[in-house]
């Protein structure tokens, strides 16, 4: 059969709309929607995953305060309006990095995820806003940490680089530990030359995104 620029058109206008109604797909085939009943989306920054359980993992390096505080300030609001968004039947889990982890543990949840209920965002309200920039950049151990919580997305922060990338096996350690979490990161940076290769290629393997995003700038005099 001769296929036709017009048939080729008609195709990939088709292709659009069905990417449209039913999600957007990852490179492996997995896609992001459509939504089930009873989930809703979370998101930062513009990227958005569906689901009922989110983990927050956020990078509160030194880094994170120059300039002016300004990257982990604006982290913390993103990070906040977020889970404020979330609905009473949502769960939510909080983990700062640097070269530990600072993790979200109100008394009696044992830093596991929690219902997004009133208590528990006075309490995560708190816990951020002692979060002060220090050390270095370690992404493993903490998108390890919020794998193990079988979320149905992971929302990664930082404003580390390609020098403070996953390694190889790092990378392959967990995509192998991926189950059905979506892992969706954002990166600060001064546009497309701050990236982190294996970050981005994570988020890819997982069926979800990596964006980057533009730095926080000092506020004018």
């Amino acid at each position: 059969m001769i296929v036709t620029s017009r048939w080729i058109r008609c195709l990939v206008a088709v292709g659009v709309a069905v990417v449209a109604a039913t999600g957007r797909c990852g490179e492996d085939g997995r896609t992001a929607g459509p939504l089930s009943p009873g989930q809703s989306r979370a998101g930062i920054f513009g990227l958005e995953a569906p689901g009922q359980k989110f983990v927050y993992v956020f990078d509160h390096s030194a880094s994170m305060g120059e300039p002016s505080g300004r990257p982990l300030a604006a982290a913390k609001q993103e990070l906040l309006a977020s889970i404020e968004a979330l609905g009473e039947s949502r769960q939510f889990h909080v983990i700062f990095y640097n070269e530990r982890l600072m993790v979200f543990a109100p008394q009696g949840h044992r830093g596991r995820p929690i219902f997004a209920d009133d208590e528990a965002k006075r309490a995560v309200r708190r816990f951020v806003d002692a979060v002060d920039a220090d050390g270095g950049t370690r992404h493993y151990e903490a998108i390890a940490a919020a794998l193990k919580l079988a979320p149905d997305a992971i929302f990664v922060l930082t404003d580390a680089d390609e020098n403070d990338d996953l390694t190889a096996d790092e990378h392959r350690r967990l995509v192998r530990s991926l189950g059905k979490a979506r892992c969706m990161v954002a990166q600060f940076g001064g546009g497309e030359g701050r990236r982190s290769p294996r970050l981005a290629r994570l988020a890819a393997d997982s069926g979800g995104e990596y964006r980057v995003v533009d730095s926080p700038q000092p506020e004018g005099p």
